[in-house]
């Protein structure tokens, strides 16, 4: 059971990596509207991998299932602080490219999906770890 709690994990947040963050992040119209949808996909999905997470560390009783949560919980804590910055600041598109806002913002989101990817490849290398 704790293997297939791990692989929806996994898989998601494989999704989430590979997928929906690549073509929203990358568009070049319409960035606003377009960060909006990924944070609502991204705080949709926290929820459900948050409890898959949970889950999985009742069930197994390993220590490398609070590994995982403190990443998700990092990552959270990211996007937490990228909605409170995104609400100060307003529409990014309203700022030129390079001002300090948008560059902070930019890096900051850049982080996020890092983080993300960290989290991909440890969850991997865990499931990994638990079939073999």
């Amino acid at each position: 059971m704790e293997v297939l709690i791990l692989s929806f994990y996994t898989g998601s947040l494989f999704l989430i990596v590979s997928s929906v963050a690549p073509v929203l992040l990358r568009t070049e119209e319409h960035k606003d509207l377009a960060g909006r949808l990924y944070g609502r996909i991204l705080w949709r999905f926290y929820k459900i991998a948050f409890f898959l997470l949970l889950v999985y560390l009742i069930l197994g009783l390993r220590w490398w299932g609070l590994v995982l949560l403190a990443g998700l919980s990092l990552n959270m804590a990211v996007s937490m602080w990228l909605r409170s910055f995104k609400r100060k600041i307003g529409n990014i598109e309203s700022y030129p490219y390079n001002a300090p806002e948008r560059v902070r913002f930019r890096r900051v989101s850049y982080l996020s999906t890092a983080l993300l990817m960290v989290n991909l490849a440890i969850s991997s290398s865990i499931l990994l770890k638990e079939v073999l």
